[in-house]
């Protein structure tokens, strides 16, 4: 028997799929060709944490959101490009740090 949700206000999908950059493909963005994610962020998944586990990570910083595209960043799984380590509450602070930017005139 098929239960149907007839009142929804929010769907969250985080199923893996490859970024699509195209929104952005006309910019300048500076992406990793291991991940696909920009290039200051990438850099610093690689470089950072040794641990395999997804969830003792922590956010790379507000500077690792900046590309050479002025007043543009790229959060959330895009962000990530292929890997598969993103977490939600990472994406919430990568919203803070892009906030903290905005703020700054950056």
């Amino acid at each position: 028997q098929v239960r149907a949700i007839q009142d929804v206000s929010t769907v969250i999908a985080n199923v893996g799929f490859r970024p699509d950059s195209s929104i952005f493909q006309e910019l300048q963005v500076h992406q990793c060709y291991a991940s696909e994610g920009p290039m200051k962020l990438a850099a610093a998944l690689m470089s950072g944490s040794s641990s395999v586990d997804c969830l003792a990570q922590e956010s790379p910083g507000k500077e690792t959101m900046m590309n050479p595209e002025p007043s543009f960043y790229i959060v959330g799984m895009k962000s990530y490009g292929r890997s598969s380590k993103f977490l939600l509450t990472i994406g919430h602070e990568q919203v803070h740090h892009v906030m903290e930017l905005l703020n700054e005139g950056i």
